[in-house]
């Protein structure tokens, strides 16, 4: 999928329900342009200012699991912890976490964005109804596919109080299929640098 490619981008984002999600993916979209993804040095937190609480970044670990290399505000709240270094999958079920971790993995084996829905369940609140988006991005310094997410509650984040997080309740998880212009030879592709637009001048000198 090409950046200026407006109608596939809003098919794409179709599948995005929150807002928060949407804002994330365009900014992705749009940079990583006609590449698999974009490295993670290129992604400026100041141009996500207004969703940068709901901000995760997630590493698979060296025994498997993935967990939270860097967790914003707001997610930390949802989950009821300081959850950087933590498992990025804890609350779930022994199934539920398999089908979500498989899912990331995909994500990052293809290079694609993950979506996956669930509730949260509190000790003597309502549940909070969210969407985790992550996408994919190289980091240079390990040389391994990050995913860059947002985790946001479709009603109030506070709503929950201070309640304890009982549990996470898988809805749905799928990856989102988003085209380039590299085929199958993506790890060739994911560390370099987008390509500059130039943009012609008209006219020159005059003897």
């Amino acid at each position: 999928m090409q950046a200026n490619d407006r109608n596939d981008i809003d098919k794409t984002s179709a599948h995005i329900i929150h807002t928060g999600s949407r804002h994330l993916f365009r900014y992705w979209e749009a940079l990583r342009a006609e590449r698999p993804c974009p490295s993670r040095d290129e992604v400026e937190m100041a141009k996500l200012a207004k969703v940068l609480p709901n901000i995760a970044i997630l590493q698979k670990s060296e025994l498997g699991p993935w967990h939270f290399r860097l967790a914003g505000s707001a997610v930390c709240d949802l989950m009821q912890t300081q959850a950087t270094g933590k498992d990025a999958l804890l609350g779930f079920d022994l199934f539920e976490r398999d089908v979500v971790g498989k899912t990331l993995d995909l994500a990052a084996e293809r290079l694609q964005p993950a979506l996956v829905r669930m509730r949260l369940i509190y000790v003597g609140a309502e549940p909070v109804a969210a969407e985790m988006l992550a996408l994919p991005v190289w980091d240079n310094a390990s040389h391994k596919v990050q995913l860059v997410g947002g985790l946001f509650a479709f009603k109030g984040e506070k709503d929950h109080t201070s309640a304890l997080l009982q549990r996470r309740e898988l809805v749905s998880a799928r990856v989102i299929w988003t085209e380039h212009e590299h085929g199958d030879n993506l790890l060739e592709h994911v560390g370099r640098k987008a390509p500059v637009a130039l943009r012609v001048i008209q006219g020159g000198l005059s003897v």
